[in-house]
């Protein structure tokens, strides 16, 4: 009998263990998720993503316009301009490269006319490498320190977008048509 008795014990404890398995106890897994939770309220307070700052309801409008300053990129150079117009046309160099010095001493020299601007808008022509655009855009964000100034911020917010169509170059005038030798019909 004892036998038989210790075989029901054991069929018993396996079933018990069994059960015990296909339980999910999930106690702890909410456990978990509270704090979790608590952590991400707690440090979300002045989390700025991607820097983005948006205007509140009590700022007031601006008091002066932008001067929309621009800077579009060919592949034959540079324009700068502003709202008015073209400022400055810088073509690439005699070994074909982008005259970033130049576009950055005349940068420089338009915000010492306006230190309060500090956006400018980047517009490509299709086919400007990803290269050219970043060289481009550390060039108007910051002008390293040299001789005489320290490093100081240019323009540090900056748009990216499409260039205007180019103008079609002036088309040469077409010789007109010579008249048939002999004059007119008989």
């Amino acid at each position: 009998m004892m036998q038989g008795l210790s075989r029901e014990l054991r069929r018993a404890s396996r079933r018990a263990r069994r059960k015990r398995a296909n339980e999910l106890n999930i106690v702890s897994m909410i456990d978990i998720l509270t704090v979790l939770v608590f952590f991400l309220l707690v440090n979300a307070t002045g989390v700025s993503i991607l820097g983005i700052n948006l205007p509140s309801s009590e700022a007031s409008p601006p008091q002066q316009q932008p001067k929309g300053l621009k800077v579009v990129i060919r592949r034959d150079g540079f324009t700068v301009a502003d709202a008015s117009g073209p400022l400055k046309q810088l073509p690439v160099t005699a070994t074909g490269e982008y005259d970033l010095q130049g576009l950055g001493d005349f940068i420089g020299q338009i915000k010492d006319r306006e230190p309060a601007e500090d956006k400018i808008a980047l517009l490509l022509e299709p086919g400007i490498t990803y290269n050219t655009l970043v060289q481009v855009m550390d060039t108007v964000r910051v002008q390293p320190a040299g001789p005489g100034h320290p490093q100081r911020d240019l323009f540090p917010q900056i748009a990216v977008g499409d260039a205007p169509q180019a103008a079609p170059a002036a088309a040469a005038p077409q010789p007109a048509a010579a008249a048939p030798a002999g004059g007119g019909a008989p």
